[in-house]
């Protein structure tokens, strides 16, 4: 029996790739987050938004989140009771600006096997389809697509105008538009998707700023196919020890930690690191 979510919505997650919507947090515990980005901006400098890997280890605010047991419940039911925080990230879409997501599948780039991860994408401000909440195409986790990169975002010389918020600018061609889902969701909500779900979304089409969270969530028999590489274990226990830990995050450690999420970042813009989808 899940836990949390009903036997239809596990079915449902299994056979399309997707399920949504499910109520998260508070309005409150929302407003704390964006506060804390904010803050975090203003004292380092930098948007936490820039990393794409490990957006708990950036504020204390975050470290906490990633253990929320709303989102550990739902998760639960999709890949059992014991969880690591492969990775987590704030999606920063000003309004009116261009930036967007691509066509892609996450299984290419991250380097996990077997592809077992679950993203739940909370919405800290309201998803709409006016400002670019996320689409999915369903059943898609059932293939790997090919992907052409144009590193329209990855950091030096890169060609185009940077408004594509993945790393290497990935982009699977030729997807039948219309079928695809907008997971639409009020604050607070989240949705979840397999790591193989091909996803995108549009530009930020209203004058407000569009911001989410995501959690990338691995049962611990999940291995790393590139080098050890850290994770957090977020609920129950770690029997294969595949993986190193995560450093808490604290302002004594924090800009040694800056540095290590930029570091984290190149992995995925630098064309050795990449896997099949």
């Amino acid at each position: 029996m899940p836990k949390v979510l009903t036997e239809e919505q596990v079915e449902h997650y299994h056979s399309e790739g997707y399920a949504f919507p499910f109520d998260g947090i508070s309005k409150e515990r929302c407003q704390k987050l964006l506060d804390g980005v904010q803050r975090f901006e203003e004292e380092y400098g930098v948007n936490p938004g820039l990393f794409k890997l490990k957006g708990h280890l950036t504020m204390e605010e975050t470290w906490d989140f990633i253990h929320e047991p709303a989102i550990l419940d739902a998760a639960e039911d999709i890949i059992g009771p014991n969880i690591l925080a492969f990775g987590s990230r704030f999606w920063v879409k000003p309004g009116n600006d261009g930036s967007f997501v691509s066509w892609h599948q996450d299984s290419t780039y991250f380097g996990c096997d077997p592809h077992d991860m679950v993203t739940c994408w909370v919405a800290l401000t309201p998803a709409t389809k006016e400002n670019g909440c996320m689409r999915v195409m369903p059943r898609s986790h059932n293939e790997g697509y090919h992907h052409e990169e144009s590193y329209e975002n990855a950091p030096g010389d890169a060609p185009g105008e940077k408004k594509n918020l993945l790393g290497r600018g990935q982009a699977i061609k030729g997807l039948d538009e219309s079928k695809a889902v907008h997971m639409e969701l009020k604050q607070g909500q989240f949705s979840m998707h397999n790591e193989r779900t091909a996803h995108a979304s549009s530009p930020n089409f209203t004058d407000e700023v569009r911001i989410g969270y995501s959690f990338f969530l691995i049962p611990p028999h999940v291995k790393s196919t590139l080098e050890r590489r850290p994770a957090h274990l977020v609920r129950g226990v770690d029997k294969y020890d595949h993986w190193d830990r995560d450093p808490e995050p604290n302002k004594d450690t924090m800009p040694k930690l800056i540095e290590m999420m930029i570091a984290h970042n190149a992995q995925y813009t630098n064309p050795k690191f990449r896997q099949n989808a």
